[in-house]
């Protein structure tokens, strides 16, 4: 990066503007709460390495359940309550947890503000390395919900294995079971206002428009694609979003620069990596 005057006094502005003006309205790492949810949740020898911080005054309705490390279990590695006040979405209110059942972390994990985790007394919540919950979603595990690695759930969404009733079908003369597991690959980007219902599965690097309903297996689409609509479908093929910093950083330098440009073209040659959060990018 080239630093420019511009640049100096932005980045000067910056740190006031986090450090300063932003107190009265964030939430604050909160020792006492970090101590207790750790202890209370975690197996003894992974709480005493607090991997789990807690922000402000979240709604514990329920951890009777239990939260593990897996892979990785490193201090401070989830951030639970956190307020990001750059999200698109406000986030005024806290965020609630009604754990029965299991959460695993592989790793690092953000669960901003605003949100209600509920996990079933048999239910199983697993978060991949690098995870994103952002503000006002409602994931629910009343069976299996996994969200990979590196995959941001938008704000206002739902992932909700069940819809919580039993429904008869007397066509069929049957009832169906009211739960199936939610599987969501690896680095991808839920958007805002959608829903993922019970049985789905998304594979790896998939962009789900906004305000789109996933309501099955799509296994068969190709990684790299766009899906949306209600229910959601097949958009667009080789779709990426950028997650490594210095990729984007490039991208939005350039249109900085250029202001009248729509399109950076890129070398076709560029492997689908660079998006990669550890693509090891020289710019």
């Amino acid at each position: 990066m080239i630093l420019t005057k511009e640049n100096i006094l932005f980045y000067i502005g910056k740190a006031y503007v986090d450090f300063i003006e932003r107190i009265p309205f964030i939430n604050w790492f909160n020792p006492l709460l970090t101590l207790y949810v750790n202890f209370r949740s975690f197996p003894f020898q992974q709480a005493i390495r607090l991997p789990l911080f807690v922000y402000g005054w979240p709604r514990l309705y329920s951890l009777y359940g239990k939260m593990k490390c897996k892979d990785k279990c490193k201090t401070g590695m989830i951030t639970f309550n956190s307020t990001n006040p750059s999200a698109p979405s406000a986030n005024y209110s806290s965020t609630a947890i009604d754990n029965w059942g299991t959460i695993i972390f592989h790793g690092k994990c953000w669960i901003h503000t605003s949100n209600k985790i509920n996990v079933g007394i048999h239910g199983v919540l697993e978060l991949g390395e690098g995870s994103k919950i952002m503000h006002f979603c409602n994931v629910t595990a009343y069976e299996y919900v996994c969200i990979g690695a590196y995959t941001y759930i938008a704000h206002r969404s739902q992932v909700m294995d069940t819809n919580f009733h039993y429904i008869v079908d007397f066509n069929k003369n049957h009832v169906k079971r009211f739960s199936a597991p939610i599987i969501i690959g690896s680095y991808c980007w839920i958007c805002n206002s959608t829903t993922v219902s019970s049985g789905s599965v998304i594979p790896n690097k998939t962009i789900v428009a906004s305000n789109s309903l996933v309501n099955k297996d799509m296994s068969d689409i190709p990684e790299e694609s766009i899906i949306g609509g209600v229910p959601s479908k097949l958009i667009s093929s080789n779709n990426r979003r950028i997650l490594n910093e210095n990729f984007e950083i490039f991208v939005d330098q350039y249109f900085k620069r250029n202001t009248d440009a729509r399109i950076l073209e890129l070398n076709p040659e560029l492997p689908h990596s660079i998006c990669d959060v550890d693509y090891k990018f020289d710019w």
